[in-house]
């Protein structure tokens, strides 16, 4: 049997461009504790219906219409984010983005590229903890994916 390639949580970066030329990916530092993206295709239903006997119920045909990632992180609020964050929040402007499995590519190893939305922005707090982050972006095109180098 052959043992499964696996590799820590923080393996998993994500990146944000700064438009600059050339561009810069930083890793915000509030993004510390959960990540993650996630990809989803839409369906387009209709039903196979049966000629010969039309009051059957029918099965569901399916084509898959549009594509769709979203990038989800969390953790212990790092100050100096919150600012950069809430800004990119209101802008109208999706930003470049690199989410990483930051190992070989023999072992897996690629990245997403794409332009995302920051969508949503929150904090929290209670009494005897640390302030918390999460935030949320959603893709706005075609997210591409590379073996690392």
């Amino acid at each position: 049997m052959a043992e499964i390639k696996h590799t820590r949580g923080v393996k998993l970066l994500i990146k944000i461009g700064n438009g600059a030329t050339p561009e810069v990916f930083e890793q915000y530092c509030s993004v510390n504790a959960e990540r993650g993206i996630s990809f989803s295709a839409s369906t387009n239903d209709s039903p196979a219906i049966d000629c010969a006997t039309p009051e059957q119920v029918a099965w569901l045909l399916r084509e898959k219409g549009d594509l769709s990632a979203t990038i989800n992180g969390s953790g212990t609020v790092n100050t100096p984010d919150v600012g950069i964050m809430f800004d990119y929040l209101a802008s109208p402007n999706a930003k470049n983005c690199k989410v990483i499995i930051d190992v070989p590519a023999a072992d897996g190893g690629v990245t997403f590229n794409g332009k995302f939305h920051l969508t949503e922005f929150n904090l929290t707090g209670n009494r005897g903890e640390k302030m918390q982050a999460s935030v949320t972006f959603v893709s706005d095109g075609i997210v591409t994916k590379v073996a690392n180098t």
